[in-house]
């Protein structure tokens, strides 16, 4: 089984990223995208002509083999006054429909639906999303987080703790495999990301050394950061699994699709463990 996650900038670098989409959609069967538009108007634009607020949409036509699952978390996040009430920001799961799909779920890790008071970024609410699903006599959990942005230090908090704190809780009840990815918006080594570890799950960011979870294109993007207060800053993304999953390989290749980088996971259902 492939996955994919990705936080997608909300389509601000829109074909780059539809051309990876498409590149990926025959042998992907699970794509985790955080930072998602959605806008049933289809010809519907960001007056600045960069984010997409009908992003999913977009999507789905270039996946006719996937159904979505997705939960908002904001109504009309920074969204220019003509096409108020228009969108809404979440994240989804692109699932193959030939899987069989036992259970979709979400829930929330920090602040609640439209909180969001600009420009307080620590207002904005977030969530956790699942889907299960049965391969080969196994059931699959397959969860993907978007962490809160702030502290921008993106070092540990009460608040960044929190959040990862449910999200662990939430995992430690499950009998499922499980698979854990997405943009936690933590330094490698805070208690934020290592309490996963703690838990028992691989994280394959370490164990694959992988570099750097925001690539070039991300300097390129926000030439600022380099010399600002924190820092660039490499990561932000992981991908965690149950020890029992035998996983066949792992990458975060450095392609100029998003602020973000792909994180491309395929592990071996059909080998017991």
């Amino acid at each position: 089984m492939n996955i994919i996650s990705l936080n997608t900038y909300m389509g601000h670098v829109f074909e780059p990223l539809m051309d990876f989409i498409e590149t990926h959609r025959d042998s992907t069967d699970v794509f985790c995208f955080q930072e998602m538009m959605s806008s049933d108007d289809m010809e519907l634009k960001h007056t600045e002509g960069t984010r997409r607020l009908n992003l999913l949409q977009e999507i789905q036509t270039r996946l006719p083999d996937h159904n979505v699952f997705f939960d908002a978390t904001q109504d009309d996040f920074e969204t220019d006054t003509p096409y108020a009430g228009q969108s809404k920001l979440g994240s989804a799961i692109f699932y193959r429909k030939s899987l069989d799909m036992r259970e979709t779920g979400s829930f929330m890790i920090c602040n609640a639906y439209n909180t969001f008071t600009p420009p307080d970024y620590s207002t904005l609410a977030h969530n956790a999303i699942y889907i299960v699903v049965n391969q080969d006599g196994h059931d699959y959990l397959i969860c993907s987080v978007h962490g809160n942005s702030e502290p921008a230090n993106k070092l540990d908090s009460p608040f960044r703790i929190e959040q990862f704190e449910k999200i662990r809780h939430f995992l430690n009840a499950r009998n499922e495999r499980r698979i854990l990815m997405g943009d936690f918006n933590a330094m490698p080594n805070t208690q934020s990301v290592m309490m996963f570890e703690e838990a028992g799950l691989r994280n394959l960011v370490r164990e694959y050394d992988i570099k750097t979870t925001r690539g070039s294109n991300m300097r390129k993007l926000f030439p600022q950061y380099e010399h600002g207060t924190y820092g660039f800053q490499e990561f932000a993304d992981y991908t965690f699994v149950s020890p029992e999953i035998p996983v066949t390989s792992f990458d975060v290749p450095d392609l100029p699709i998003s602020d973000h980088l792909p994180m491309i996971l395929e592990i071996d259902t059909t080998t017991v463990v």
